[in-house]
C-alpha cells in the first residue's frame, strides 16, 4: 500500500511541475485608468486626480513570440470639449524592443510603435513606445487590438519595466481644457490584476502536501 501512495504521490507531483512549467509562459495583467493629471493647476505635471470610475482599460497577454495588448476606451461621464466625447491619441509603454502590428480596432499612425529614444512625459515617466492613433479615431466605446512580437517580449517584460502605463486624453472639455476650451490629460494604468503566487510556488506546495500525506501514512501503518 505505501508503494502504491508513493507512486501516486511522484505522479501528482510531476503534474503539478507540469502544469506549472505550462503556466509560467501565459501571463496576463490587467490596467485600469482612472488617475489623471490635473490640467486645471499651475502643477499639472505632479498634480493627480482619480476618479470612481475608469476611463479605458488595457489587458497585456502573452502570446506566441510577443503579447497582444487589448485597450478599450469606456463610455464616460468624463469632461468632453462637445458632444462627440474624448478620443484616446496615444497609449504610451515600456519594456523590451519589438514590432506592433495592428489586430482590429481604430488604425494608428506610421510613426506608433517602438522608440529608439525614449519619450519623457508627467512626472518624469519615460516610455520607449508610443502607439500613436489616427486623429479622432479612437472614440468612447471602441476597442484597438494590436500585438508587439520579439525577442525577450513577454507580458511580465511590459509590468515589470519599472513605470506605469500612460494614456492620452484629447477633445476634453471644462475644467481641463486649456485657454482654448479644448485639451487633452494624461492617464496613468493602475494594475488591477490580484497578485497570484509563481507557478512554481504551486508546485512547490503540492510536493510538500504529497510528501506531508505520505509521512501520515507510514506514520499510521507502524502504529
Amino acid at each position: 500500500m505505501n508503494k502504491l501512495f508513493r507512486r501516486t504521490a511522484v505522479a501528482a507531483g510531476a503534474a503539478l511541475l507540469s502544469l506549472a512549467s505550462s503556466a509560467s509562459w501565459a501571463a496576463s495583467y490587467s490596467y485600469n485608468f482612472n488617475t489623471f493629471f490635473d490640467t486645471s493647476t499651475v502643477f499639472d505635471v505632479l498634480d493627480t486626480k482619480t476618479l470612481a470610475y475608469s476611463v479605458a482599460s488595457m489587458t497585456i497577454a502573452d502570446i506566441s513570440g510577443g503579447v497582444q495588448i487589448t485597450l478599450t476606451q469606456n463610455n464616460t461621464a468624463f469632461p468632453a470639449y462637445n458632444s462627440k466625447g474624448t478620443y484616446v491619441t496615444d497609449l504610451w509603454l515600456s519594456g523590451p524592443a519589438g514590432t506592433t502590428s495592428k489586430v482590429s480596432g481604430p488604425s494608428t499612425t506610421l510613426l506608433s510603435g517602438y522608440q529608439l529614444l525614449p519619450v519623457i512625459k508627467d512626472a518624469g515617466y519615460t516610455y520607449n513606445y508610443d502607439i500613436a492613433y489616427s486623429s479622432s479615431s479612437f472614440a468612447e466605446g471602441l476597442t484597438s487590438v494590436l500585438t508587439i512580437k520579439g525577442s525577450n517580449v513577454s507580458a511580465a517584460s511590459f509590468a515589470s519595466a519599472g513605470t506605469v502605463p500612460m494614456l492620452g486624453l484629447t477633445n476634453v472639455g471644462s475644467p481641463y481644457g486649456g485657454l482654448f476650451g479644448t485639451g487633452s490629460v494624461h492617464f496613468i494604468g493602475t494594475l488591477s490584476t490580484p497578485a497570484v503566487p509563481e507557478p512554481g510556488t504551486y508546485a512547490l506546495m503540492g510536493l510538500g502536501l504529497a510528501g506531508l500525506g505520505l509521512v501520515v501514512r507510514r506514520r499510521r501503518a507502524q502504529a
